[in-house]
C-alpha cells in the first residue's frame, strides 16, 4: 500500500511539472477599476424675481388692506435638477391671528379673541402660469377663499419643465368687499409648500 501510494504522489509531482512547462509564456491582465453608477438629482427652487432662486424663502407680504383691495403674489419656481419635472402642486397651509387687542368697532362683531377671520375673506380671482412665452389661466380655483383651501393641493402644472427652465406664478387675491370690522387687524399667515413630481 505504502508502494502504490508513493507511486501514485510520484505521478502526480511529474503530472504537475509537465503542466507547468507546458503552459504559455505569454500572459495579460487588464483591470477596471472605479467604475461609477450614480443618481442625479431632483430639486426644485423659488424666487421672488426670477433672478436668485432658494430651496426657502419669504415670497410675499401686504399690509395695511381694507375691503375690495386686489393683491397680486408673484413668484418664480424653477427647476434646478438634472431631471424633467411632470408635475407641480401648491399646498397653502394658513392660519388666522387678530393683532392686538380688538378695536371697539371689531369687538362688536368678532367673538374670536385669539383667531382672525382674514382667510375666509381673501378671495383668489385667479392663477396665471407662464412657461416661456405661454401663460395660462388655472379657473377651478377661482371664487374659493383661502380659508377653502387651507391644506388643500392646489394643481398648478402637469406638463414638462426641463432642467434650469422656469415658471412664473401669479395669484391674484381680492379682499371681499363685504367684510366688514371683524377683519380689522387681522392678520393671516400663509406658508406654501411647492411639491414637485418627476
Amino acid at each position: 500500500m505504502k508502494r502504490e501510494l508513493t507511486i501514485l504522489l510520484i505521478g502526480l509531482l511529474v503530472g504537475a511539472a509537465g503542466f507547468k512547462i507546458g503552459s504559455a509564456l505569454f500572459s495579460d491582465v487588464s483591470i477596471s477599476e472605479n467604475n461609477e453608477i450614480s443618481t442625479g438629482e431632483f430639486d426644485i427652487r423659488i424666487s421672488k424675481t426670477g433672478d436668485r432662486f432658494y430651496n426657502d424663502l419669504k415670497l410675499f407680504e401686504f399690509n395695511d388692506l381694507k375691503p375690495g383691495d386686489e393683491i397680486k403674489a408673484e413668484f418664480y419656481i424653477k427647476n434646478s435638477g438634472d431631471f424633467n419635472i411632470s408635475k407641480i402642486l401648491i399646498i397653502p397651509h394658513v392660519q388666522d391671528l387678530e393683532s392686538g387687542e380688538l378695536t371697539e368697532a371689531e369687538a362688536l362683531v368678532d367673538n374670536t379673541t385669539e383667531i382672525g377671520e382674514l382667510s375666509q375673506n381673501l378671495i383668489l380671482e385667479w392663477i396665471a402660469i407662464t412657461q416661456g412665452n405661454q401663460t395660462y389661466t388655472l379657473g377651478e380655483y377661482s371664487g374659493k377663499t383661502l380659508y377653502e383651501l387651507n391644506n388643500q393641493s392646489i394643481s398648478i402644472f402637469n406638463s414638462s419643465l426641463g432642467p434650469s427652465e422656469t415658471l412664473r406664478v401669479t395669484m391674484f387675491l381680492l379682499v371681499d368687499p363685504n367684510a366688514g370690522n371683524e377683519i380689522q387687524k387681522d392678520v393671516s399667515l400663509v406658508s406654501l409648500q411647492i411639491y414637485a413630481e418627476q
